[in-house]
């Protein structure tokens, strides 16, 4: 359900730059590295998950090199959801149907039922927490 390596790197990931610019007026970019080296962490798999909030306009990318990736959306409006999702650490999002060959129809209804129930589960309850929420 929760690919947690994913999920908790981007998650320290996203609180690191929430953190730094707390009460700046103008935050400068915070490096992938260096989130990587203070926390020893793979760098290209933080520079992978930076991107993909960066695909997912959580955060801004600049370039070069005074660069670094910045909070496009303030931390009260970020979810664990919306970090999670961005990254495909949640992966009963999936809504690709596993159709098996001879499978009675009553026991796949069932397990679709289940696995939409599931996915609105998980995401009702990460949709609860806020980034702000954990910069308290």
């Amino acid at each position: 359900m929760l690919r947690k390596k994913t999920a908790t790197y981007a998650l320290l990931a996203l609180y690191e730059i929430a953190d730094q610019h707390r009460g700046a007026s103008q935050p400068t970019g915070v490096r992938a590295h260096d989130i990587a080296n203070k926390h020893k962490l793979p760098k290209a798999y933080v520079a992978k998950i930076l991107s993909q909030l960066a695909n997912a306009e959580i955060l801004h990318s600049d370039r070069g090199p005074r660069g670094g990736f910045r909070l496009n959306v303030t931390p009260d409006s970020i979810t664990l959801y919306d970090i999670f999702d961005a990254v495909g650490a949640i992966t009963t999002n999936d809504k690709r149907r596993a159709h098996i060959k001879g499978m009675p129809q009553p026991i796949q209804v069932a397990m679709n039922r289940a696995h939409d129930e599931a996915a609105s589960t998980v995401k009702n309850l990460f949709s609860k927490t806020k980034l702000s929420d954990l910069l308290r």
